[in-house]
């Protein structure tokens, strides 16, 4: 059996100090195996946001056990405009995470930035332009390119999708599936949105008061939910169908 790409055993997290700390986190268990989509769903302040920095290594303060299996995971934002540099070309963004990988030859970024704009439905002519010059899609496609490009295999996909239009989102969804197969991705699929996770993830996990209350396969959450709380969340996203 492979070995997971994300364990995370009794997990707990802490923000603030003294009198200030509070527990934002309790007792949270989960694996993502290679090559998996997990959907992580809750309202803001659930805690399925400061479960993904903890998978990233951003959060300190914690207790528990987690393993994860890429040594550079890298995350995706909901606002592309805001991840992306606005002063700095395509090009220059993507070659960026080269750059920090140690890639000094200006020659090879170049050509591996050339070699994956078709992966992400992107072409040479992008190269020159800034953000503001690109749609909202192009703009989450350069984002997920400079995710992918250093050859990070665990992706965190923070409401990727959430600042598209409908048939945008469709787009990325499907771009974000074609690429899971093409290059053996593993995802954690941050969404307020159940119906969203469906079309991606085949496991989703239901947080709230920092807690997973609900998980299982998708289709069992869709059709049967058992906790209030999912059910909640379920109309909420079938109400704005």
């Amino acid at each position: 059996m492979d070995k997971p790409m994300v364990r995370i055993g009794h997990l707990s997290s802490w923000y603030g100090r003294g009198r200030d700390r509070r527990q934002v986190l309790r007792d949270v268990s989960l694996t993502l195996a290679p090559g998996e989509a997990l959907g992580i769903v809750g309202e803001s302040g659930s805690g399925k946001s400061t479960l993904a920095k903890c998978v990233l290594g951003m959060v300190a303060d914690v207790s528990g056990t987690l393993e994860v299996g890429d040594p550079r995971p890298q995350m995706v934002f909901q606002d592309p405009y805001g991840s992306l540099n606005p002063a700095k070309t395509v090009g220059w963004i993507l070659e960026e995470p080269l750059r920090a990988a140690g890639v000094r030859d200006r020659a090879e970024r170049r050509r591996r930035v050339r070699e994956f704009l078709p992966l992400v439905g992107l072409e040479e002519g992008h190269l020159a332009r800034k953000p503001a010059q690109l749609s909202g899609g192009q703009r989450q496609r350069v984002a997920i390119a400079a995710a992918l490009i250093q050859g990070s295999r665990l992706i965190v996909l923070d409401e990727p999708v959430s600042a598209l239009d409908v048939t945008l989102q469709a787009q990325i969804l499907q771009l974000l599936a074609d690429l899971k197969e093409e290059l053996g991705l593993s995802y954690l699929f941050i969404s307020h949105d159940l119906a969203v996770v469906y079309q991606l993830c085949g496991r989703v996990a239901v947080m709230t008061g920092g807690e997973i209350v609900e998980e299982g396969d998708v289709d069992q959450i869709y059709d049967h939910p058992r906790h209030p709380y999912t059910k909640k969340l379920l109309a909420a996203s079938l109400a704005l169908d």
